[in-house]
Order: structure tokens, then sequence, then C-alpha cells
């Protein structure tokens, strides 16, 4: 992705804000891949519904990896405490060669998305990211840190989940970027698309939440 997208200023001295604050378990930059899958969470705890939508996205778009973003909590969620012990369980979990690990973390502040995205923006300017979210998060999208600056930003691969399918038409999301989907037969075409585009994926759904597995415990 071509850093000159972007439409905010300073650059810069916002990726040097956050480099300290991002670790690369693998070396990105020996990798030959250019079309990148960006899925964030706090893996709370990881499990086969993040393994399908990552192997899923590789196969409909076409992207030759893609990276955890492993964060410390969500700012709009309750719970997920034990960053360390959540790492571990991803590093042990994690055995797709194509799946790389982005450890985030900070003890004092949030690090929202649009942070993470300004680093890598910067870091890998030669290549092309694409977000990938579950479309549950449609429905609270909006009260993300600067969410129109993300979609203006990247583009964005939304894939269905059992029981959230209806979000795609009612959420404010995709009332505003409406006339930006594409269809799901040009999806492969989405990681050479200018933001704002975005895909809904449809079909294939895959039942385990980490939602589900700690109301089981």
């Amino acid at each position: 992705m071509r850093v000159d997208r972007l439409v905010w200023h300073n650059l810069q001295a916002l990726s040097t804000k956050y480099q300290e604050l991002v670790k690369f378990v693998h070396n990105f930059r020996m990798s030959k891949k250019n079309f990148i899958g960006i899925l964030g969470g706090t893996f709370d705890p990881p499990h086969k519904g993040h393994l399908f939508i990552s192997n899923y996205a590789m196969k409909r778009l076409d992207l030759g990896e893609v990276w955890w973003i492993v964060t410390k909590k969500n700012p709009l969620k309750f719970g997920s405490d034990n960053f360390k012990k959540r790492l571990k369980s991803v590093k042990s979990f994690l055995l797709n060669r194509n799946i790389k690990i982005v450890e985030i973390h900070n003890e004092k502040k949030n690090i929202y998305t649009i942070d993470v995205l300004e680093y890598l923006f910067r870091k890998y300017p030669s290549r092309k990211f694409v977000w990938i979210m579950g479309v549950d998060n449609m429905k609270y999208f909006h009260l993300w840190k600067d969410w129109k600056k993300i979609f203006y930003n990247i583009p964005i691969a939304i894939f269905d989940r059992p029981f959230y399918s209806l979000m795609v038409a009612t959420s404010k999301v995709s009332g505003l970027f409406k006339g930006k989907q594409i269809s799901i037969k040009s999806s492969k075409k989405l990681k050479y698309s200018s933001p704002p585009k975005w895909v809904f994926i449809n079909g294939l759904t895959h039942p385990q939440s980490s939602t589900g597995i700690r109301k089981n415990k």
C-alpha cells in the first residue's frame, strides 16, 4: 500500500511514536509475500474460527499471508487482562507458516487499529494490506477510533459469522459506504483496489467464537 494514500499528516512522527510498541515475532522484511491480510484482536483465546477466517481469506482474497495483530485489550470490551498468557497461547496454537504474529502491547495506553495501520504503512510501504474482520464487528465499528480513516486507507474484507449476517445491511458503516462495496465475485481484486472499498464474504462460516469458549469454561 502506498504511503501517499494516507489522508493525514505527520506520518513520520506517528510511525516513530508507535515503533517501540510493536514487536514483530517474524522478520517480515525477509518475506516475499506482498499481499497481506491483517486480522486484529485479543485472541482470548485463539481458536479454530481464527484459523478458518485466516485461511479462507488467503484463498478468497488471493493473499500471501495473514498477520495476526495480538492486542493487550479491546477498548470496547471487558476482560482480556493476561496479555502474556494469551500471547503464549497464540504462539503455541499457530502452526501455519503463512500466518504471522504481531504483538501490540503497552502498559499505559490503548493502541488502536488506526495506530497500527499508520505504523504498518510506514514500515512496509511496498506491501498491499487488506483489513480482515468478522461481520459481528460491523455493529460497533463506528465507535472505533478514526473509523472513517480506516475505511479510507485500507480495503476491508468482512467475513460472515453465524447469526450476524444482517449487520451488513443494518450497520451505520455499510450505510455510509454502500456505494463502495464490491461483489464477492470480484473479491480477489480487492487487494488492488483504492480505498474506500470493501467486500462481504458470505457462505462458509465457522461456529467457534472466543466469547463462546470463555462462557463454556
